[in-house]
């Protein structure tokens, strides 16, 4: 046994390219051509001693050998300790496994307890002689290992959004967190509105109610503080949640809350992330991105204001990596035959990787595959640590739950990608912006970028090819969408536009996936049609339309640095200085399309205002006041808005567009389930509903009459008990109109005394059976009937009913349908304020709003019927 004798290690080289050319253990030749160039950019003087730089190369072009060779050769000529961060732990053993294995570069994986980091690596890290790859939250605690390294390389840096959030996001499940959930319910009764109240306690809800989502005004919040504050302290004693209370509990007043039936967020809007010492004291932070974005989101992710972006290179912003071939079933079959499909396409193939929003979803498609394949089925789990297992299957399936991005599946691994859901809004700051205030233009590119990664995770060389199969109608409206597929690169945009057109007019599932076939194939015929696909970028490069930057997307741009601005200034409680910053965000979101995002700030900048007027400055009031009236007249989503005005009740319903931004709001969701690009799913829906009212079949009329209300935007349903009303429709917790449909099969039938009687109590079982509806709602009692006369016992009963002829409903239902197709021929993008409006202006025109729909209702009482002479 002797002394150990420490080798120096050689720092006589000048970049990084260099230091590499004396690398005996890769097994690569060195960086490519790009790669090198943007390594030359870093390396010059005005950008390698900046504090914050990104990198842009898309997805499977190499940005993790570009990190590491910038992290080695600060970590060897500076002698700086490097931290390069995955979002997950799949993604550090990847990392590890290529740096070790593929580039030569010493590295070692740090996951899991602090207790548990093996001894030698954490001595080898501590004298700067390893990089350190580790998880995002590693970092991002509360007692991170990590607290003094030099230059942190944030890995995927579009993706980690949650995972930075999450150290400031008190995020309690109605699941997971039962008590805390109903005590907090229960301590803000008093604030909240009767609806929404109801809805958070209610144990059987609507699907409508399970996506909602609202935020408590921050003059309220703030209100309840001291009386929340302990509720939560006493709860998140031992939990998870402890961490995140740690960071928030002494600066609420610089957080939001947002509520939900499923669960309520405390956060800050943007991430203070420079108040987070291991983020903040470094020498230098890289953010490495598939794309970086032109709204500034970025900086709104990181809490960063200032953020030098290297140029992108190689024309990646035109071309692809590797061959897809997009196919999307929906095109041509309805959702019923979704799994037929998938079940069909597993037969084509060996491998298959299925990427899905949720654990429920994956749960569902595992049993699928269990009881209908032999194939060997894996989780994240199964392919944490490696793909290998997966990769050696000859029937195998990997279905994964929001895994969007870090899964790399390179050659012959997998070349059948499934895409079952849009990765869309991920929490509910998020989801009531997007939603609440139809400022979807904010996470436009965000959600692009989740569903760039997603796309690419089998093509991550030049010679890669996969087949791209998307599910759901939202997804497959944002990739071919015209106004969302002109924001993609060309190439992706003519592999879209070219699987589309292939994916129309199918007859037969076999005729489908005969394409499918012949791409895998890769003969002639798939020759011809890579041959097209490349004419069709070309012509897209050449019609001049790219690098357009949209003019909201340089204001969000502009807005973002100002926005972390406020977000600090909030922090610190100055909140003359945050109001400053609100003002000048306000002036920079000008025009239509940003007046959603633009009454969100001003609706913040009466909650500043607020606060400085509490602090004795009596003239604040009046300027609060100003900002939350320029906030009302931004959205009509939210009625809250007006109710902050001058601390009264507003009666919305005697409004006269009474009830039309619920029905928008649903009617938008309708139209997003059944599909945008194409219209066939409506159609459908249109003609049987149709064909179900004209029916003489009493059933089948109130299907059709169930079916209606539900396309018109209305909480619509049915009962099949005895006596039970027929279909109601339910506008919002006011209003809610319920039926008696009777279709009489003899000609010249006249309305007898017990359908009166019967239509007469459908109001009590409504009032004891409806959670959802406030003690004083307004019921209307209607009666859809082909009779013409009633029974001269009957009519003294109808004076409280409504008598509609059944051919005029038939009539006014084609109308209401009409009026549909207007919304869906307008119809972009979910969250679209400019829609929004145009869609209250074409149900008034229509004459088919709630407003119409009463009137057309209430014109003739059962009681004016001619009698039974």
């Amino acid at each position: 046994m002797g002394f150990r004798i420490k080798t120096r290690e050689n720092v006589n080289f000048d970049t990084p390219q260099e230091m590499y050319k004396d690398n005996k253990k890769r097994k690569i030749n060195g960086p490519l051509d790009y790669q090198s160039k943007m390594i030359d950019q870093y390396m010059e003087k005005d950008v390698i001693n900046k504090k914050d730089i990104a990198i842009e190369l898309p997805t499977g072009s190499g940005k993790t050998l570009i990190g590491l060779l910038i992290g080695e050769y600060r970590r060897r000529k500076n002698k700086e300790k490097v931290v390069y961060l995955c979002p997950n732990n799949q993604l550090v053993y990847q990392v590890v496994d290529r740096a070790t294995n593929v580039y030569g570069i010493k590295v070692h994986g740090f996951t899991g307890s602090i207790r548990n980091y093996n001894p030698d690596s954490v001595s080898a890290y501590n004298r700067a002689e390893t990089i350190a790859i580790t998880n995002y939250s590693s970092l991002f605690n509360n007692n991170s290992f990590f607290s003094d390294a030099d230059i942190i390389l944030l890995d995927d840096a579009h993706s980690c959004e949650n995972y930075i959030a999450s150290v400031w996001s008190l995020e309690i499940s109605r699941t997971k967190h039962v008590e805390l959930y109903c005590s907090m319910v229960e301590n803000l009764k008093d604030v909240l509105e009767e609806t929404l109240y109801n809805r958070m306690v209610n144990n059987n809800p609507m699907a409508q109610d399970i996506y909602w989502c609202d935020k408590l005004p921050n003059v309220q919040f703030i209100g309840k503080a001291n009386e929340l504050s302990p509720i939560i302290e006493e709860y998140v004693q031992e939990t998870n949640l402890w961490y995140s209370w740690e960071k928030i509990k002494h600066n609420l007043h610089a957080c939001n809350m947002y509520l939900s039936w499923g669960g309520i967020l405390i956060r800050p809007y943007i991430p203070p992330t420079l108040t987070h010492h291991p983020f903040e004291q470094a020498k230098q932070r890289i953010y490495m991105s598939a794309t970086l974005g032109k709204s500034g989101e970025l900086e709104r992710i990181t809490g960063v204001k200032n953020i030098k972006r290297l140029k992108m290179v190689a024309e990646w912003d035109k071309k692809s990596i590797g061959r897809r071939f997009f196919i999307f079933p929906n095109a041509s079959f309805s959702h019923e035959m979704n799994m037929e499909v998938l079940l069909m396409i597993k037969k084509m193939t060996n491998r298959m990787l299925v990427l899905v929003q949720d654990d429920n979803r994956v749960k569902s498609l595992q049993k699928i595959f269990n009881d209908n394949t032999n194939s060997e089925v894996f989780s994240s789990r199964d392919i944490e640590k490696s793909t290998d297992e997966f990769v050696k299957s000859q029937d195998g399936v990997a279905i994964l739950a929001n895994r969007y991005d870090g899964i790399d599946l390179d050659g012959d691994k997998c070349n059948m990608l499934i895409i079952g859901d849009l990765p869309s809004a991920t929490h509910l700051q998020e989801k009531f912006i997007t939603s609440r205030m139809a400022a979807s233009v904010l996470f436009n590119e965000r959600i692009r970028t989740r569903i760039i990664q997603a796309i690419g995770r089998c093509t991550r060389s030049d010679v890669d090819y996969a087949a791209v199969c998307i599910f759901g109608n939202e997804l497959e409206n944002s990739l071919i969408s015209p106004k969302k597929i002109t924001h993609y690169h060309p190439e992706l945009r003519a592999e879209l536009d070219f699987g589309y057109e292939q994916s129309t007019n199918h007859d037969s599932i076999d005729s489908f996936l005969g394409l499918l076939k012949l791409f895998f194939e890769r003969g002639p015929e798939w020759e011809e049609a890579e041959a097209q696909i490349i004419n069709m970028r070309d012509e897209i490069i050449e019609s001049n339309t790219l690098n357009i930057e949209s003019k909201d997307f340089e204001k969000l741009r502009l807005s973002s640095a100002h926005e972390v601005e406020y977000q600090y200034a909030l922090w610190k409680e100055d909140y003359e200085e945050a109001l400053k910053q609100v003002d000048i965000i306000i002036s920079i979101l000008s025009g239509d399309t940003l007046k959603g995002y633009k009454g969100f700030w001003n609706y913040m900048g009466g909650y500043i205002a607020n606060q400085i007027y509490k602090k004795g400055l009596d003239n604040y009031y009046e300027v609060s006041r100003s900002y939350f009236k320029e906030a009302s007249n931004s959205t009509k989503s939210i009625n809250w808005f007006n109710k902050i005005l001058d601390r009264r009740e507003v009666n919305i319903t005697q409004h006269n567009d009474l009830g039309i931004v619920d029905v928008i709001e649903r009617i938008e969701l309708q139209i997003v389930r059944d599909g945008i690009k194409h219209s066939g799913n409506f159609e459908r829906k249109a003609k049987e509903i149709l064909e179900l009212l004209k029916s003489d079949d009493g059933n089948d009329f109130e299907r059709g009459h169930k079916e209606l209300g539900t396309l018109l935007g209305y909480h619509s349903d049915n009962s099949n008990g005895q006596a039970d009303p027929d279909p109601w429709w339910i506008l919002n917790d006011k209003l809610c109109i319920v039926s008696e449909d009777k279709i009489y099969k003899e000609e010249i039938k006249k309305i007898p005394v017990k359908h009166v009687r019967q239509a007469i109590t459908h109001e009590n079982w409504i009032r004891d059976k409806i959670d959802i509806l406030k003690r004083d709602a307004i019921i209307e009692t209607i009666m859809i009937t082909n009779a013409d006369k009633i029974e001269e016992a009957a009519s003294i009963h109808g004076k409280n009913i409504w008598y509609i002829n059944r051919d005029e409903y038939v009539n006014w239902a084609r109308k209401a349908i009409e009026a549909i197709r207007k919304l869906r021929r307008c119809f972009l993008e979910s969250g679209d304020l400019l829609w929004r409006i145009e869609a209250e202006k074409i149900l008034n025109e229509e004459q088919v709003s709630p407003l119409d729909y009463l009137e057309f209702i209430k014109k003739k009482r059962l009681s004016e019927l001619i009698k039974n002479e």
